[in-house]
């Protein structure tokens, strides 16, 4: 049941990192990304809405990235306001600049409902070289402080061409 919520969780969030095609312009991933998944608990899942995503099998906490080549060229802000746009009562607990793989990015950690339900979600919006890249990790909220260093690991090893 835990992973069926996640995974309802993870559709939610996911389905929110909207990308706005152009006329004329094709949007399509990133090539040539590298990472490491995530350690176990994780464990792959597949998700048509993400590039690659990960389902802890302990909480339901989800790490996944998304990437968007040769479509919209959105703000880093507005990344951001689309990513979160799933949750209501969304609470904005930290939004920062940050340099991440040599680029200006957001960083940010908030709080909401999904279906009632309290979620955390964090989230790194960045842009390089014709990309724009969402790295997240959610979960329900009282679960999300126990599995986040495996967040930080993967932003760590997250490398954009």
């Amino acid at each position: 049941m835990r992973n069926f919520f996640g995974v309802c969780i993870l559709s939610v969030l996911l389905a929110s990192c909207v990308s706005v095609n152009l006329p004329g312009r094709k949007s399509v991933p990133a090539k040539g990304v590298e990472f490491s998944a995530p350690s176990s608990p994780f464990k792959a899942i597949d998700s048509a809405s993400s590039d690659k995503a990960w389902l802890s099998g302990a909480t339901g906490n989800t790490i996944s990235f998304v990437s968007d080549c040769g479509g919209a060229d959105p703000s880093l802000q507005q990344m951001e306001t689309e990513s979160l746009a799933a949750l209501s009562n969304l609470d904005v607990k930290t939004s920062d600049s940050v340099m991440f793989n040599g680029r200006e990015a957001r960083q940010t950690v908030a709080t909401g409902t999904v279906d009632g339900i309290a979620v955390q979600l964090a989230l790194v919006v960045f842009k390089k070289n014709n990309c724009n890249y969402t790295l997240s990790y959610g979960g329900v909220q009282k679960q999300f402080a126990a599995e986040q260093n495996h967040f930080e690991q993967f932003k760590a090893q997250f490398k954009a061409p």
